[in-house]
C-alpha cells in the first residue's frame, strides 16, 4: 500500500478548516502520527484543533476523538477541547456523552462559556426522557449571567423546552430575550409545531417582528397545513413572492403540501407543474395530496409520470400510492403493490405500508383479511397496525373483533387512550355500565387521558378553535343561537340525533344535548354567522368526526369543507366553486328527466368541474358508491338527490342545493 507523505506544521493545522468526511479518518491519523514524531503534539493550540476537527467531522470518527482526548495530558486540555467533545457528542447517536464531558469539564476547573451551553442544550433536546438535565443547565445559564445576553443560548433554551413539550417555559425564555432575531423566532414557531400547537405557531408568525427566512416559511406552511388555514396559506405564498424569496424545491414542496391539506388541490398542482428541478419528495407529496383528497386516479397517473420521468420512488412515495388505493377502494391494486414492492422497487414494506393496506382492507369491509395480514407479518407487535384495524371495526360496528383488537393494543401499549376509550364504548353499547366505570376508573388512576376533540376554522386570516360545549368564545351567545337554528332546520328535514356514541349512563335528552354541542357544530355555527351566503367553510378536526355530526354536516346546505384525519368531506355549494373531495358524483350519464336544453346547460357546468378534477371519489370512513339519481332544473336552481350507501350499516340520502352562476 502506497503511503502518503504529509508535511504539516502546527500553524497549518491550527489555521486549517475541518475535514468533514468520515473517509478522512486515515488522513487524521497520519496528521496525528506526524505531530507525534515532530513533537508539535504538545502545542495546546495544535492539539486542540486536531481534537476539534476529528470530533466534529463525522459521528463515526468520534471514537478516535475520544482516544485523542483521553490521551491528552491534563495540562494541555482547555475549554475549547471540551466544547469540541461536547459538540461532537451532542450530534452523535449517544448524546448523553455530552453531559459526561460537561461534568468532567467542571471537575477539571474549566468554566463553561457561551459556546458550551448551546451544544449541551442540543444534546438534552435529544434525551427528553431526562428533562431535569436541561432544566439544571438553564439554572447554570442564569447563575453565570448568560441568560438574555446570547441569542444562541436563548434559541437553544427555547428548542430544549419545546423538546420536552413545555412551551409555556419556552415562551417565557423567548419573552425574556432582549434581541429576538429570526433564529429565535424560528425556534419558537417550530416548538409550537412540535407540540401540535399549530394555531399558536400561526399567531407567532403573525406578530413576528423581523422578516422571515426560508426556515420560517417551511415551519409556518407546516402549521397552516395542519390547521387547514387556506387564506393565511395564500398570504404566506404571496409574502414569499412579494419579498422575492428564492422558491427552493423544499419551500415549494411545503406549499404544495399546505394547499393539498387545505383542500385546494388545483393550487397544489399548479405550483407543482411550474416548479423546475422536482425531487422525489415533491413528487411524493403531490401524490399524497391527491390521495388525501380522494383523487386516486390522479395519484396513480402522477405515480406513472414520476417513473416515466426517471425518478425512483422511495418509501414515502409508495405510502402515498397505497393511501390512494385505500381511499378509492382499489383493494387488488393495493395488495399487488404491497406484494411487488421489494421486487419492483427494492423497498421492504414498513409499518406505514402495512398500515395503509390494513386500512385499505378495513375500508372495504374485509376485516378478517386485515386481521390475517397483521397476524402473518413479523411486525404484528406494532400498535399502529392494530390501531388501523380498530378504526375499521368501529366503522363497521364489529364490536366483537374490536374488543379483541383493543385488548391486543393494550398488551403492547397499556396506556393507549384510544383502545381504552373503545373498550368503554363497547361496554356502554352493551349496557355493561359497571365495566365502563372500571375502564374509566383505571384511566383516571393511571392518569391516561384522551386528547379532547377540537375543531378549528379560519376567518379573515385568524384561526378560531372550539372544544365540545365551549362557551369561551367572545361570540358565544350568537354561536349557540345559530346552533339552535341549525338543529331546528335539520330536525325539520327528518334528522334524528345519533346518540349511541355517548357512553354516559344518562337519559336520551341529555345525550342529544351532548352531541348537539360538539366542536365541529360550534365551528360551523361560528362560520355561518361570520360569512356571506354560499361561502365555503373549511373546518379541521383533530379527531374522528362522530356519526351524528357527519349526518348534520350533510344536511347543512351552506358550502362546507370538513377535514377529518386527512380525509376530505364536502357538502353542498356553488357547482362552479365547490371543491369536491369526499362527496363526489360519478358522472356516467345525465338524468333522463331533464330536457335537452337543460341537459346542455347542466353538462356545461359539470364539464368545467370534471375537466379540472377528472374523477371524483367519495370516502365516508370507507369506500362508498354515489350516483346522481334525479335532477330538476329551472335556470335558477338545481336540486340533486344523491343516494349514499356504505356508511357502515347506515343508508342515508343527501339533498344538495346547488346554485350556479
Amino acid at each position: 500500500m502506497k503511503s502518503t507523505n504529509i508535511a504539516v506544521s502546527s500553524r497549518q493545522i491550527s489555521n486549517s478548516k475541518p475535514l468533514l468526511s468520515s473517509s478522512n479518518l486515515h488522513h487524521f491519523k497520519q496528521l496525528h502520527a506526524k505531530l507525534l514524531r515532530t513533537g508539535e503534539i504538545e502545542e495546546t493550540l495544535t492539539l486542540g484543533k486536531l481534537v476539534a476537527d476529528v470530533a466534529t467531522s463525522h459521528p463515526s470518527n468520534l471514537r478516535y476523538a475520544h482516544s485523542l482526548f483521553s490521551r491528552t495530558p491534563a495540562p494541555l486540555r482547555n475549554a475549547f477541547m471540551y466544547n469540541s467533545m461536547i459538540r461532537g457528542s451532542a450530534e452523535s447517536p449517544d448524546p448523553d456523552e455530552s453531559v459526561s464531558f460537561y461534568k468532567s469539564m467542571l471537575r477539571d476547573g474549566f468554566r463553561p462559556n457561551n459556546y458550551t451551553y448551546p451544544f449541551l442544550l442540543k444534546a438534552c433536546s435529544r434525551i427528553p426522557e431526562h428533562p431535569h438535565l436541561g432544566c439544571s443547565l438553564h439554572a447554570s445559564v442564569v447563575h453565570r449571567g448568560f441568560e438574555g445576553k446570547d441569542p444562541f443560548i436563548q434559541t437553544s433554551l427555547v428548542s430544549f423546552y419545546a423538546s420536552i413539550v413545555d412551551m409555556d417555559s419556552a415562551r417565557k425564555v423567548f419573552d425574556r430575550s432582549p434581541k429576538r432575531d429570526v433564529t429565535v423566532w424560528n425556534a419558537l414557531i417550530k416548538g409550537y409545531i412540535m407540540c401540535s400547537r399549530h394555531a399558536d405557531a400561526a399567531r407567532a408568525f403573525r406578530v413576528m417582528s423581523v422578516p422571515g427566512d426560508e426556515i420560517t416559511m417551511l415551519s409556518v406552511a407546516s402549521a397552516l397545513a395542519n390547521l387547514g388555514a387556506l387564506e393565511m396559506g395564500r398570504w404566506v405564498h404571496a409574502y414569499i413572492d412579494r419579498n422575492q424569496m428564492n422558491m427552493t424545491v423544499s419551500l415549494a414542496t411545503a406549499l404544495i403540501n399546505m394547499y393539498a391539506k387545505c383542500g385546494e388541490i388545483e393550487s397544489a398542482r399548479y405550483l407543482f407543474d411550474r416548479m423546475p428541478g422536482k425531487d422525489v419528495r415533491m413528487w411524493s407529496i403531490m401524490i399524497s395530496g391527491f390521495a388525501i383528497n380522494g383523487l386516486a386516479k390522479e395519484a396513480l397517473d402522477l405515480f406513472s409520470q414520476m417513473k416515466s420521468a426517471g425518478f425512483k420512488p422511495d418509501s414515502v412515495t409508495l405510502t402515498g400510492v397505497l393511501s390512494a388505493c385505500s381511499h378509492a377502494g382499489m383493494v387488488q391494486e393495493g395488495l399487488r403493490l404491497l406484494d411487488r414492492m421489494a421486487a419492483d422497487y427494492l423497498i421492504e414494506p414498513t409499518i406505514e405500508h402495512y398500515g395503509c393496506v390494513v386500512d385499505l382492507l378495513g375500508r372495504a369491509g374485509q376485516l378478517e383479511e386485515a386481521l390475517a395480514l397483521i397476524n402473518r407479518i413479523s411486525l404484528s407487535a406494532d400498535v399502529a397496525l392494530w390501531g388501523a384495524l380498530l378504526v375499521a371495526c368501529r366503522v363497521h360496528k364489529n364490536l366483537e373483533m374490536g374488543e379483541m383488537v383493543a385488548k391486543e393494543m393494550l398488551k403492547l401499549d397499556p396506556v393507549n387512550a384510544g383502545a381504552r376509550v373503545f373498550l368503554s364504548n363497547v361496554y356502554a353499547a352493551s349496557g355493561k355500565w359497571g365495566l365502563v366505570e372500571d375502564v374509566r376508573k383505571g384511566m383516571k388512576e393511571q392518569m391516561i387521558y384522551k386528547p379532547p376533540g377540537s375543531s378549528s376554522i379560519e376567518l379573515d386570516g385568524t384561526v378560531h378553535e372550539f372544544l365540545s360545549g365551549d362557551r369561551s368564545h367572545s361570540h358565544s351567545d350568537q354561536i349557540y343561537k345559530m346552533l339552535d337554528e341549525i338543529c331546528n332546520i335539520v330536525r325539520s328535514r327528518g334528522h334524528k340525533s345519533t346518540t349511541k356514541e355517548v357512553t354516559f349512563d344518562i337519559d336520551e335528552e341529555d345525550k342529544e344535548a351532548c352531541v348537539s354541542q360538539h366542536s365541529e357544530k360550534l365551528a360551523v355555527a361560528f362560520g355561518l354567522i361570520n360569512t356571506r351566503k354560499g361561502a365555503v367553510l373549511r373546518i379541521v378536526k383533530n379527531l374522528r368526526i362522530c356519526e351524528d355530526c357527519h349526518s348534520v354536516m350533510k344536511l347543512v346546505s351552506e358550502g362546507l369543507l370538513v377535514r377529518k384525519s386527512l380525509v376530505m368531506g364536502e357538502f353542498g355549494s356553488s357547482i362552479c366553486s365547490l371543491i369536491i373531495r369526499a362527496i363526489a358524483f360519478k358522472l356516467h350519464q345525465a338524468p333522463e328527466q331533464m330536457s335537452k336544453e337543460n341537459d346542455e346547460k347542466l353538462h356545461d357546468l359539470l364539464a368545467r368541474r370534471y375537466n379540472m378534477l377528472h374523477q371524483m371519489e367519495m370516502v365516508i370512513n370507507m369506500t362508498t358508491s354515489v350516483r346522481m339519481i334525479c335532477c330538476l332544473f329551472d335556470f335558477g336552481e338545481l336540486w340533486g338527490g344523491a343516494s349514499v350507501t356504505g356508511f357502515g350499516n347506515l343508508e342515508v340520502s343527501v339533498l344538495l342545493n346547488i346554485t350556479y352562476s
